[in-house]
């Protein structure tokens, strides 16, 4: 299904202690029992996101995916969101290297040319020769808001590793004017570096 027929909740999830095996499995294992929703991506962090947490995005048709946090789990954060330009379907991630999650916070009636600017910007940010990078998915929230109100749009970039993540803070000019203009949209921004987890 494609992602006009989807919702997404993006968690940032904390447990007891950083040895976290028992809590990803147990969590694939709550999601295989919900009838409309699924993992699309499960993250641990790099830096930015604590040892002991979880990066969870799920897809789903309602707004409430109908996940329940256990016990041992407490719920950090967590946002309803719908993809915008990306995804543009609800297939779970499998490509390993470096997510980065980047979120940013910007008046509501901001959202749609931030989604232009961003589109427009990947059209080369994607295809230089001097690195590799995919923005994978960029996602606002499910409801809509009053234009004033502040709100976060979330986007995530998918690198091989770090030096690629580095040598993308300089792309090509037409690019760096596109990020620019999202960038003078915004109030402020925050980016956190995790990995994708995969099921055993």
């Amino acid at each position: 299904m494609t992602t006009s027929e989807h919702l997404f909740t993006k968690r940032v999830l904390s447990f007891s202690d950083q040895n976290l095996h028992a809590a990803q499995a147990a969590l694939r294992g709550q999601f295989a029992a919900l009838p409309n929703a699924q993992v699309w991506g499960l993250w641990q962090g790099v830096f930015g996101v604590a040892a002991h947490q979880l990066v969870l995005v799920s897809a789903h048709q309602s707004l409430d995916d109908g996940w329940q946090a256990p016990a041992d789990c407490t719920v950090e954060a967590q946002w309803r969101l719908k993809a915008t330009a990306r995804p543009q379907t609800t297939q779970p991630l499998t490509r390993s290297g470096i997510y980065v999650f980047r979120d940013f916070w910007l008046p509501y009636v901001n959202i749609g040319q931030a989604v232009e600017l961003s589109s427009a910007a990947w059209q080369t940010f994607e295809g230089a020769d001097a690195y590799s990078a995919e923005p994978m998915g960029l996602f606002a929230p499910a409801e809509p808001l009053r234009a004033t109100e502040e709100c976060v749009l979330h986007l995530l970039t998918w690198y091989p590793n770090f030096a690629a993540w580095e040598t993308s803070r300089q792309p090509d000019e037409q690019a760096m004017q596109r990020f620019k203009a999202r960038r003078a949209l915004t109030r402020t921004t925050a980016a956190v570096a995790t990995r994708l987890l995969l099921a055993s």
